[in-house]
C-alpha cells in the first residue's frame, strides 16, 4: 500500500508518543520522526509523559497529553483502553515501552544510545519494532546488552527530514542565511537527569560565567540560552552583551542554529547530529552526564579535541567513568553529579572555572578560524524517514489483515 493509498483510504494513524524526561533529545527525536510521518499520511497523536521536552514538540498538533505510571499495569490497560492507539512510539522510556507492549500496543521503540547500555541497564527486548540508532561502535557490554533485543534494526542518525535540512545546509553554505557574528547560541541541554533530580545547580554555576566571559571576549553581543534554565534565572551579562534564556519549539531551535555566528552546546548526541547534519560546528561545554561523556568522543575523533571540553581531573577523570559504567547509566550519572556537585566547593570552584574558560577559548579560536564540520560524524541523516517508513509499513499490514 502506498503512501498515497495510505491517505486516500484509511482513517488517521493513531499514535501514542512519549520520550523520557532526561534531557532534550527524546523530544527532538519525536519530533523529527512525527514529522516525517505527518508528511505522508493524517496523523492523530496522544502525548504521554515527556513534560521536559513538551516546548519542543510545539507545533505539531499534539493538542491531548496524558500522564500515566509505567508501573502501574491498571492505567496503562486503562489508557490503551480509552485511546485504541494503533501503535505506540516511545523514545529511551524502557519501561513504558514494556508497559505499553504486554497491553497488546504495538510499540515502535527508538534507542539513540544503544552504545550506553550495559547488563545492569533495562533494555524493552520485546517490543514490535527496536529502532537502534548507529553512531558510536558498540564496547563489548553494549554489544552482549544488545544482542537480548529480539525484533532489532538499524537506523541512521535520527534528525529532522534530510530534504529540508538539505535544503537549508545549502543556504547556510553559499549565502550564510545572513548568519549573524554577533549572536551566539549557548545551548545546556536538559540540566538534570530522573536519577538526581532537578533541584542542583551545580553545572551552571560552574559553567555559565566562563561561557558567557569566553564569548564575551570573542566578540559576541548577543547571547540566546537554549535548555531548560529558568526564565526568570539570574545569568551574568559580561560587558555590554544581551542575554536572552529561551525555550524552543524543534524549528525555532534549528533556525537558531543555522543563524547564529557562534555556538555552544552541551554534547547532547540529539543536537551534535542536527548541527552534523547542517554542515555546522561548535565547542563543546563539559558534560553533564555519561551520553555526553561518550558524545564528545564522537566530537573528537571525527572533527578535532580542540571544540571538546573536559572537565578537570580534580573533578572528573575518564578512567573513574569507565569504571562507574561498568555499573550501568543510573550507577554512572548518579556519581557524575554528585562530583560536578563537589566542585561548587571554595577549594575547587576557581581552579574549575579557569579551566574550563581556557579550553573553551581555545575551541572559539578554532570555530574562527575554520573548525572541521560536525558533517563528518556521520554519512546518512535519514533516520526520520526510516522509522516512519517501518511505522507504515506495519500499519499497513495491520489493516490489510
Amino acid at each position: 500500500m502506498s503512501d498515497h493509498q495510505v491517505r486516500a483510504d484509511s482513517r488517521p494513524l493513531r499514535i501514542l508518543a512519549s520520550g523520557v524526561n532526561f534531557g532534550w533529545g527524546s523530544a527532538g527525536k519525536l519530533s523529527s520522526v512525527l514529522r516525517a510521518l505527518g508528511s505522508r499520511v493524517e496523523l492523530e497523536v496522544t502525548g504521554v509523559g515527556t513534560e521536559l521536552g513538551r516546548p519542543v514538540l510545539a507545533g505539531l498538533g499534539i493538542t491531548r497529553w496524558r500522564t500515566v505510571d509505567a508501573s502501574d499495569t491498571a492505567q496503562v490497560d486503562a489508557l490503551v483502553a480509552e485511546l485504541a492507539p494503533d501503535l505506540a512510539l516511545v523514545v529511551l522510556d524502557p519501561e513504558l515501552a514494556t508497559a505499553l507492549q504486554n497491553t497488546g500496543c504495538p510499540v515502535i521503540y527508538v534507542d539513540s544510545l544503544p552504545f550506553l547500555w550495559t547488563e545492569h541497564d533495562p533494555l524493552p527486548v520485546d517490543v514490535e519494532l527496536y529502532c537502534a540508532q548507529r553512531t558510536l561502535p558498540l564496547p563489548p557490554a553494549a554489544e552482549a546488552a544488545m544482542g537480548r533485543v529480539k525484533n532489532l534494526t538499524w537506523v541512521p542518525p535520527i534528525v529532522p527530514d534530510s530534504a529540508s535540512l538539505s535544503r537549508a545546509a545549502l543556504r547556510a553554505e553559499t549565502t550564510a542565511v545572513g548568519r549573524d557574528a554577533g549572536l551566539a547560541v549557548l545551548n545546556l541541554g536538559g540540566l538534570h537527569s530522573p536519577f538526581t533530580g532537578s533541584a542542583d545547580d551545580s553545572y551552571q554555576r560552574l559553567v555559565l560565567e566562563p561561557a558567557l566571559d569566553a564569548l564575551s571576549r570573542a566578540g559576541v553581543e548577543r547571547v540566546v540560552i537554549t535548555g531548560n534554565l529558568a526564565p526568570d534565572a539570574v545569568v551574568p551579562s559580561p560587558g555590554s552583551m544581551t542575554v536572552e534564556i529561551r525555550r524552543c519549539a524543534h524549528d525555532e531551535f534549528l533556525d537558531l542554529l543555522l543563524r547564529a555566528g557562534w555556538i555552544m552546546t552541551s554534547p547532547g548526541l540529539t543536537t551534535l547530529l542536527e548541527l552534523a547534519a547542517v554542515g555546522r560546528s561548535a565547542v563543546l561545554l563539559p558534560p553533564q552526564n555519561l551520553s555526553q561523556v561518550l558524545n564528545g568522543d564522537l566530537v573528537e575523533h571525527a572533527c578535532s579535541a580542540q571544540l571538546r571540553t573536559s572537565w578537570p581531573t580534580q573533578v572528573l577523570t575518564r578512567a573513574s567513568i569507565d569504571t562507574w559504567h561498568r555499573e550501568g547509566e543510573e550507577y554512572a550519572v548518579e556519581r557524575i553529579r554528585w562530583r560536578i556537585a563537589a566542585a561548587c566547593s571554595k577549594r575547587l570552584r576557581d581552579v574549575v572555572i579557569r579551566e574550563v574558560t581556557t579550553d573553551l577559548e581555545k575551541g572559539l579560536d578554532l570555530l574562527a578560524n575554520g573548525a572541521p564540520s560536525f558533517a563528518r560524524i556521520a554519512q546518512d541523516f535519514g533516520g526520520a524517514e526510516r522509522v516512519a517508513a517501518e511505522i507504515l509499513s506495519r500499519w499497513s499490514a495491520a489493516a490489510v489483515v
